[in-house]
């Protein structure tokens, strides 16, 4: 009977303690520890998001009209805008792999007599990356190769259309085997040429050069350094627990003990870090090159806008560096530094971001002062590319602009650029 008794008030006494908790939880402030707000920080981004498909166009557009007459469009220019646009719309469906030499292709008369379109990629882009920007059906070639040109053209008069993708090997191309073109389509794609601003070719059609001073406004902006209280609130989880190291050369490190970054205020340069542990499989470009445009979208974010300019030559168990150039309006912004305001350089393994590199230097546009301004052009620039010490080491010529940096200003002055065969750039005003 005491047992029974026991029980019953046992049972009682759970109720009525149940009951308490409900009435303070129904009625009660929650009485835990506050949670540090160090614990849970949102990572800010500086810029714009942008997609791969945003990134991906060509450096130049050329006309080929005929009559040995050619006319070279920029991007953002309504024309180049319009023709990409068309040619986007169609396909490109299996590929014949060939040499330039065997093609049964006279390039010569394909430059000079013949109407079409050639589109330019100066570092080259694989081809399926290439698939991001054109239709690209059937199976695409296993090989590395990078794609630097698209050259689609017609004899006119109801003729076949042909369509090659020229490579970083000079001799080795592809032919589309199945061009979703006509001779009619090749003609109206001509009428984007612009017959007021004509170019001529030089060196075997390396490089186009106008025939009439190149009009190109100059731009001058104010503009703001990237803190280390930014980046260590984009890039760190907690920056509440991050330590400031000094280097002797002035330069500045700041870690949460497993990332880091590196600030030199004399070069406004970032150096970003996140040691990855190597893989024993292979790093697939386009998956890799996804993931660091999506870091850059989640972390920092884009500062205007940005082509893809160089992606890794082959496979690697290593990192993949990808760099990527800024543009302003039509022209890319150069420097002749391998570390230089303009470009954006990622390192990439098997989907993991291991490292980035980036100017500290952001614009303000909305401050920006437009004066006119001309390129030289015709037998002027042809003279003087004549004396260029370095002539035969040039690989392009094109019109961008030079960053000028002062103390609170950033200049984009134009100039004409030229790509050197060792990688670098040099210029002329």
């Amino acid at each position: 009977m005491i047992e029974s008794l026991k029980s019953v008030l046992l049972v009682v006494l759970i109720g009525f303690s149940l009951y308490q908790s409900f009435l303070l939880s129904s009625y009660s402030p929650p009485r835990g520890e506050p949670i540090q707000p160090s614990n849970y920080v949102q990572t800010e981004t500086l810029g714009k998001q942008s997609e791969l498909q945003d990134m991906l166009f060509p450096d130049q557009m050329i006309v080929h009209l005929g009559n040995q007459q050619h006319s070279v469009l920029y991007p953002s220019n309504y024309y180049y805008t319009r023709l990409l646009d068309n040619i986007k719309q169609r396909s490109f469906d299996g590929f014949r792999k060939t040499t330039m030499y065997l093609a049964n292709v006279n390039w010569e008369d394909v430059r000079t007599k013949q109407q079409g379109v050639e589109m330019r990629f100066r570092e080259g882009i694989p081809f399926s990356v290439m698939q991001q920007l054109l239709r690209i059906e059937g199976e695409i070639p296993v090989e590395n190769d990078k794609i630097t040109r698209v050259w689609i053209f017609s004899k006119g008069n109801n003729e076949d259309v042909r369509a090659f993708f020229f490579t970083d090997s000079p001799s080795v191309g592809y032919e589309v085997v199945r061009a979703d073109f006509t001779s009619k389509d090749v003609e109206n794609f001509a009428a984007y040429g612009d017959l007021t601003n004509l170019y001529k070719t030089t060196n075997n059609g390396d490089y186009y050069l106008p025939l009439k001073p190149l009009r190109v406004p100059s731009y001058s902006f104010n503009y703001s350094l990237l803190t280390a209280e930014q980046l260590k609130q984009s890039l760190f989880v907690d920056p509440g627990i991050t330590r400031n190291l000094k280097e002797r050369d002035g330069s500045e490190i700041y870690t949460d003990s497993k990332r880091g970054f590196q600030i030199n205020r004399d070069q406004r340069w970032i150096t970003y870090s996140d040691p990855v542990a190597p893989v024993e499989t292979k790093s697939d470009v386009k998956d890799d090159l996804l993931a660091g445009i999506k870091f850059i979208n989640q972390h920092i974010g884009w500062d205007g806008k940005y082509v893809v300019a160089r992606t890794p030559q082959k496979q690697s168990y290593d990192n993949y560096t990808f760099t990527f150039r800024q543009y302003y309006e039509s022209l890319p912004i150069i420097t002749n530094q391998l570390e230089g305001f303009g470009s954006l350089k990622l390192q990439v393994q098997k989907g993991l971001v291991s490292g980035f590199e980036r100017s500290m230097i952001i614009p303000d546009l909305k401050t920006g002062q437009r004066r006119d301004a001309e390129l030289i052009s015709g037998d002027v620039l042809e003279e003087r590319l004549q004396y260029y010490q370095r002539r035969t080491s040039i690989l392009s010529i094109f019109p961008a602009y030079r960053p000028i940096i002062s103390e609170k200003t950033i200049v984009f002055a134009p100039t004409w650029a030229l790509e050197l065969r060792d990688g670098t750039f040099d210029f002329m005003e």
